[in-house]
């Protein structure tokens, strides 16, 4: 008897036990998720965000001030202020994003990045807070006016990205170009297609509008002129986080939503668009 009793003394101590110990993970695990994200960059008190430097208008360099701007930077600036966190911009190598993430050396993954079915398995994604096409951007006086008129010429893409990802879909359109020149980013895209190195580029229609807003007289947008922009895919924009990373994603999605419904989203949108072009919270 005295050894059941023992026995049923020390279970019911280890169930005590565990149960404690279980409360006390839930306990640090926050209201926010299952996992640490949040906390983490709670406690460092900032987020470090990784972008590409040189896509405009989403996240660039001012080309006077060198400083990094853009639509992106000035929401995630008022996300973090409203989260009592310091921004951190971190520029990577587009190519590379997501083992800059899963190394920890960035937080996320924010700068007009295009949501693709590789990214969904790599990431945890967040709610698409933008839409975006994939177009073709030539020089204003040329002849084309279509993709077969592109036949035996030369594209510019952008390597990693999602228009080099649209273009790989479109294997008949591939295989009619004399050749495809992978590019380190769209500013140098737009400066071999000004030189003449490139007959066109492959781009992303928000950066595509920005060099019209800012060179009307050097581009236009493949279809445009014929009353339909040709499309190479539609697309939305999202944010990637670490896929373990539920509660920082939760937190940063809560905030835009937020800034969607007091208008501070719209605001933002229309320093840069002249439009409110956003879709989260809708």
């Amino acid at each position: 008897m005295k050894l059941k009793k023992l026995a049923a003394l020390a279970m019911a101590c280890i169930t005590a036990v565990t149960a404690a110990s279980l409360a006390g993970c839930n306990q640090n695990q926050g209201d926010t998720g299952t996992d640490e994200s949040w906390n983490k960059v709670s406690e460092a008190g900032k987020l470090v965000l990784g972008l590409d430097d040189a896509f405009p208008p989403m996240g660039f360099r001012d080309p006077e001030s060198g400083e990094i701007v853009g639509f992106d930077i000035d929401v995630a600036t008022e996300v973090c202020n409203r989260l009592g966190l310091e921004l951190v911009l971190q520029p990577v190598d587009w190519n590379t994003k997501t083992a800059e993430l899963d190394n920890g050396n960035v937080d996320c993954l924010w700068n007009g990045m295009s949501k693709t079915d590789e990214l969904d398995e790599q990431l945890n994604l967040s709610e698409p807070y933008m839409k975006n096409n994939q177009v073709i951007l030539v020089n204003k006086d040329s002849d084309y006016k279509t993709k077969e008129d592109l036949a035996g010429k030369s594209l510019g893409v952008q390597a990693g990205s999602s228009a080099e990802v649209a273009l790989n879909k479109d294997t008949e359109f591939k295989d009619s170009l004399g050749e495809v020149v992978a590019l380190e980013d769209y500013a140098l895209a737009i400066l071999e297609i000004q030189n003449g190195t490139v007959d066109a580029v492959a781009i992303d229609e928000v950066v595509a509008r920005y060099y019209l807003s800012t060179q009307p007289d050097a581009f236009r947008i493949l279809g445009e002129a014929e009353g339909e922009v040709i499309s190479m895919a539609s697309e939305e924009y999202v944010i990637g986080f670490r896929k373990n990373d539920e509660a920082l994603k939760t937190k940063i999605e809560d905030t835009l939503k937020e800034m969607a419904e007091d208008g501070k989203l719209a605001e933002i949108s229309q320093k840069w668009f002249a439009e409110d072009v956003t879709v989260i919270g809708e």
